[in-house]
């Protein structure tokens, strides 16, 4: 045999297929026990060190089909290079044709996905509990938890933002203002300089309630509609004691109607 084939001779080049039996590391580099039924027969386990790119620390779970490959050859220094997928195993995220998605997924479901589909960039990161964040083609985010409450922050349509809570109270943020909007539809806009309150009922709680440009500092105190109606009554219903005898009472004035004179939306206090 030539010398230089001769030193081949019982070395084992190339890949060969293999499956995770243990993963449980002593030394915490990334080593797994594998059996590789075509160099060791099916139940010899042997540990293999791990060829990990650059910055990543990925181990496979036990039951995990791997490539293994040897060290020079030599079948005593296996290394784990990477696995792959039986049929109809792989994550949902990646079964699409053409293959355009970038997946990279764990054991207890948490999933990085970069999709180059063209016209629906997109990059997701989701939680196995379906809480995400996620990056569309125009550069907008969304982020959500897994009860859906929702923040999305738009980079179309003038950067519009918006959140929803779970409960389904709104706030949205435009570019002409802000609006926050409760579930039962009461709400606070502030467009442009002007600010509306919406409610079936509205309390301002305070020492001190100014109305009007400079009302703080020089205004006036306003009536109190219904003592002032009773004050009003007693003044137009009295009498003087004169030097025929007390005055006749005045014909009874007309009442002070809410809606009318009186305000029917407007308490104060």
């Amino acid at each position: 045999m030539h010398p230089d084939l001769a030193r081949h001779t019982g070395r084992y080049y190339g890949k060969y297929r293999g499956s995770v039996v243990d993963n449980a590391d002593a030394t915490m580099v990334g080593a797994i026990m594998v059996t590789v039924p075509a160099v060791f027969g099916a139940t010899l386990a042997v540990w293999a060190y791990p060829c990990f790119p650059s910055g990543h620390f990925f181990v496979p779970p036990i039951g995990a089909f791997v490539w293994v490959e040897f060290e020079g050859g030599d079948r005593q220094l296996p290394i784990w290079v990477g696995t792959f997928y039986p049929t109809n195993a792989a994550p949902p995220e990646s079964q699409v044709k053409p293959p355009d998605n970038r997946v990279v997924h764990t054991p207890g479901g948490h999933v990085v996905e970069f999709d180059d589909t063209d016209g629906a960039e997109r990059v997701v990161i989701r939680h196995a509990s379906n809480a995400f964040v996620a990056i569309d083609q125009a550069g907008s985010i969304t982020i959500a938890n897994k009860n859906g409450t929702t923040m999305s922050l738009s980079a179309a349509d003038g950067g519009n933002a918006m959140l929803l809570s779970e409960h389904g109270q709104i706030v949205t943020l435009t570019d002409a203002g802000i609006v926050l909007m409760n579930k039962d539809g009461a709400a606070l806009d502030l467009t442009g300089d002007t600010v509306r309150i919406t409610a079936k009922q509205i309390i301002l709680d305070g020492t001190t309630v100014a109305l009007g440009n400079g009302a703080a500092a020089g205004g006036q105190p306003t009536l109190m509609g219904t003592a002032f109606q009773a004050l009003w009554t007693q003044f137009l219903m009295h009498t003087h004691p004169t030097a025929m005898g007390p005055t006749l009472p005045p014909v009874p004035p007309a009442p002070l109607v809410p809606a009318v004179h009186l305000s029917g939306a407007v308490l104060v206090k």
